[in-house]
């Protein structure tokens, strides 16, 4: 009886060409060849929990290549500091793991990293240069802009990462705007640090808070040796070409306008603080596209009388409104007339409305309740208004959509508006 040759036993659906690729890229013989492309190997690993990969890549050559890169993908989300530290610490003694992370999510608000941590994870991120995604949250007195790989003038650029997208807690100054103009491929940026210095809009809450627990706000002008005047945070004119959304958590309308002007930003999200509310709905019109998504939280208690007759009027185009009040309180009069604002929208689809209602209270037995909103009567006015809304979600969190055109409440125009009631499922 002749002997099998190796091509003889090679699975259906395997040539030898893929036998001799795969060998070539594991370099050494494998006794196990992937029926399926790599492709849809890697597709099924993106679905897989975390400890369900680990023993992925344990099971052969093959496996062991797709998982370790699914693996390594995505480093630090909903890690605790020290599986994070150890992790870390693989990576900055690994030549090759770190060229796998595509995403790092650093989290350590309520913790307080060492400068040792920093230097780690400066080193780390000079190591991946493959990263795209990077979130960095510290603590509030945190900023070491200085772990942010920058390029160097003798070095190419391509030895350090280029993001698409950048989260961050740390201090909008001149080193974060350094690295900004260093990352030209950013579409989408969320700034949530606080400028603690006397011209920020959050300056006296910050002073509130830090003081309430005896500690004093960091870099306070009246007590720190820094500048009463800190550096402005500002941009080349060339920076980030192709932001599209921007997130400013804290920031005020300096910091807005210096993002945003001459840039492509179409998704916005702002913070709204008296005195400088006005200021900062001007800033964003700086924009070199329509805004077409705009999240607003306002902590103005005068903005609710004139919110939505400046959006109208600046932003016609919005196809997305979310819009959440907590320093004031709103009424059902109010809300219907609001609906006359709306007319100036011309493609808006979704509405939300969140806010504190100030409604008639009733007595009901030994308890004071207080009286719901006819929030169907609101959606209705609304729509009438600006026949392109789909959804509506008002301050009683209902959420409202328009129904089909089937019954007795389309023949008056108001379109049939039902409610999606959680409770009821």
């Amino acid at each position: 009886m002749s002997r099998t040759s190796a091509a003889d036993s090679i699975p259906p659906l395997v040539t030898m060409d893929r036998v001799l690729d795969a060998q070539a890229i594991f370099r050494s013989p494998a006794t196990i060849f992937p029926l399926l492309p790599v492709e849809i190997i890697d597709n099924v690993c993106q679905r897989l929990a975390m400890r369900d990969i680990t023993r992925v890549v344990r099971a052969n050559s093959v496996l062991n290549a797709v998982g370790t890169r699914r693996l390594y993908h995505t480093i630090g989300a909903e890690f605790f500091p020290i599986r994070l530290l150890r992790c870390l610490i693989s990576l900055d003694h690994s030549k090759d793991l770190p060229l796998l992370v595509r995403t790092l999510d650093i989290n350590m608000i309520n913790n307080s990293p060492t400068r040792g941590f920093y230097v780690l994870l400066e080193r780390v991120l000079k190591k991946m240069v493959n990263l795209t995604t990077l979130v960095i949250e510290l603590p509030k007195r945190h900023s070491p802009t200085w772990a942010l790989p920058m390029p160097q003038p003798a070095l190419s650029k391509s030895h350090i990462f280029r993001l698409r997208s950048f989260t961050t807690s740390m201090h909008c100054k001149p080193p974060l705007a350094h690295f900004l103009d260093s990352q030209p491929e950013i579409t989408e940026l969320t700034l949530r640090g606080i400028n603690s210095d006397s011209s920020n809009p959050l300056f006296p809450f910050i002073t509130t808070l830090f003081h309430s627990v005896g500690a004093l706000p960091p870099d306070n002008p009246l007590v720190s040796s820094l500048s009463p005047q800190p550096s402005p945070f500002a941009l080349l004119p060339t920076s980030l070409p192709k932001l599209s959304h921007f997130n400013a958590i804290h920031a005020g309308p300096t910091i807005i306008r210096d993002i945003i002007t001459a840039r492509p930003v179409t998704h916005m999200s702002i913070p709204l603080f008296p005195p400088h509310t006005m200021e900062t709905l001007s800033a964003l019109s700086l924009a070199s596209k329509p805004l077409t998504r705009l999240s607003v939280m306002s902590f103005d208690p005068t903005a609710p009388h004139f919110l939505f007759s400046e959006l109208s009027a600046r932003f016609p185009e919005l196809e997305a409104l979310h819009i959440v009040v907590l320093m004031a309180e709103v009424t059902a009069p109010m809300l219907l007339g609001w609906g006359e604002y709306l007319v100036g929208f011309k493609r808006l689809r979704y509405i939300t409305f969140m806010a504190a209602l100030c409604g008639d209270d009733h007595v009901d037995g030994e308890e004071t309740v207080k009286e719901e909103i006819d929030e169907k009567k609101i959606a209705k006015v609304w729509h009438a208004s600006c026949p392109t809304l789909k959804t509506i979600i008002l301050p009683q969190g209902k959420v409202w959509f328009e129904g089909t055109n089937t019954d007795e409440d389309e023949s008056n125009g108001e379109g049939d508006w039902k409610c999606l009631n959680w409770d009821e499922e």
